[in-house]
């Protein structure tokens, strides 16, 4: 990919926490998740709104004018307030870029990369657009969601994110984007649904979301430990080439940012993966959000800046259920 600049990036978290109800997790729940709170917004804040906040704060940091913005690709995994409407016209009117085409996208925990990686293609497609936004909210609330309890692989926080991705020499940067790679198999999407029914509404399945059934059929069939077996190849070819796009090796990288699942998973399953092909050099980047669903990629982007000091390369990995991997390698400047 032609070399891209992070303008400017914000995470935005809610003020509220909560733990977990009593009598709903045990002991080895809580050391298999490995966070204790989750980030909770309490009042009437619907995530298109939470996004727009986001984007606010994004384009005051970037001085960029509205008409530099010519994308908005707003990304979700969860209800976003209505049934059937658009949110990223809903945020890029909200945020004062009315002219910016609105794009949608959901792919669960990968959205933020995925819409990340279709805003750089799109700006290589458009030299006439200086600036593409990125934004991504989920609010996990009841009655059709349990933040702690709906997913075995993860706990989940309220968030909201916004990227400004621009060209070089156009504004500072916040970080250089060096490559963003992805690599998908779309033979495990059952992982998802397991062996339910097709539905006709919303919520067909009942509520709150129960995704451990589908995950405990994926296991139980032998299909996870296939994906694990052919997976891993995929994942250590996908940060090869990552790291081959930026022109650096493995012994460059100073910190690794990784999906925000559940520490089982981040501790059992990338970390090995991973250090296989970087070695233990380069540090992970660790965080106590709780998985933020589409924000996760874009939330990494942000906390590993601050970790690198400038000159600094660091690496993102991040993955979804279907599946698709993405790995990037940023920089902070010098």
């Amino acid at each position: 990919m032609n070399e891209l600049g992070v303008k400017a990036a914000t995470l935005w978290l809610p003020p509220d926490r909560e733990s977990a109800p009593d009598g709903e997790l045990s002991a080895a729940d809580v050391e298999r998740i490995g966070v204790t709170e989750l980030y909770v917004s309490q009042g009437d804040l619907a995530p298109p709104q939470m996004a727009v906040r986001a984007a606010e704060s994004t384009l005051e940091k970037s001085r960029f004018e509205p008409a530099d913005i010519g994308l908005l690709a707003h990304s979700f995994s969860y209800h976003q307030g209505f049934d059937m409407w658009s949110p990223a016209h809903y945020v890029a009117h909200q945020a004062g870029i009315p002219d910016a085409l609105p794009v949608n996208i959901q792919q669960l925990c990968n959205g933020g990369a995925v819409a990340l990686h279709l805003a750089a293609k799109w700006l290589a497609a458009t030299p006439a657009s200086s600036a593409a936004l990125i934004t991504t909210a989920d609010r996990f609330c009841a009655p059709g969601f349990n933040r702690w309890a709906s997913d075995d692989d993860a706990a989940y926080s309220d968030s909201a994110t916004a990227v400004l991705l621009g060209r070089p020499g156009e504004g500072d940067d916040f970080l250089r984007l060096l490559s963003l790679e992805m690599v998908t198999d779309s033979e495990w999407e059952a992982q998802m649904r397991g062996l339910d029914e097709f539905t006709t509404v919303p919520l067909g399945h009942g509520a709150p979301i129960d995704l451990r059934r589908a995950n405990k059929v994926f296991r139980e069939s032998g299909e996870a430990a296939r994906l694990v077996k052919l997976g891993l190849p995929k994942l250590h070819e996908l940060v090869l080439r990552a790291l081959g796009a930026a022109e650096i090796g493995p012994a460059d990288l100073s910190r690794i940012a990784l999906p925000r699942l559940t520490r089982t998973m981040r501790e059992g399953m990338f970390k090995p993966a991973i250090s296989e092909i970087v070695g233990g050099n380069p540090r992970y980047l660790e965080c106590g959000t709780g998985c933020l669903g589409a924000g996760d990629f874009l939330a990494n982007l942000v906390d590993i800046e601050a970790s690198l000091e400038p000159g600094e390369f660091g690496m993102i990995v991040q993955g979804t259920g279907g599946f698709t991997f993405t790995c990037a390698v940023v920089q902070r400047p010098e």
